[in-house]
């Protein structure tokens, strides 16, 4: 019953859906579950890299970013007043 709650849960889950076939004893369903959850994770991790890779596209924005963090560090570390750091900014 357990791996049966396991199964069904994990092709809910990942949205592979509830196809005309399907495991029929224990043994396909073990194997049907993890291959469900690898497939899962592989397309987690692609859909991350894609992400990452989309959000690095803009190099002018990513060199903006970084000089306004290192910008707002110095000023932080030397102490500045608050309306002297909004008028640099």
């Amino acid at each position: 019953l357990y791996l049966t709650c396991m199964y069904f849960t994990s092709y809910t889950i990942t949205s592979v859906g509830y196809g005309d076939i399907g495991p029929v004893n224990t043994v396909e369903m073990m194997i049907c579950t993890v291959m469900i959850i690898i497939s899962g994770l592989s397309w987690a991790v692609v859909l991350g890299q894609v992400c990452g890779i989309v959000s690095n596209l803009d190099t002018d924005e990513q060199t903006f970013r970084s000089t306004m963090d290192e910008l707002n560090l110095m000023m932080h570390d030397r102490a500045m007043r608050k309306d002297m750091q909004r008028r640099i900014r």
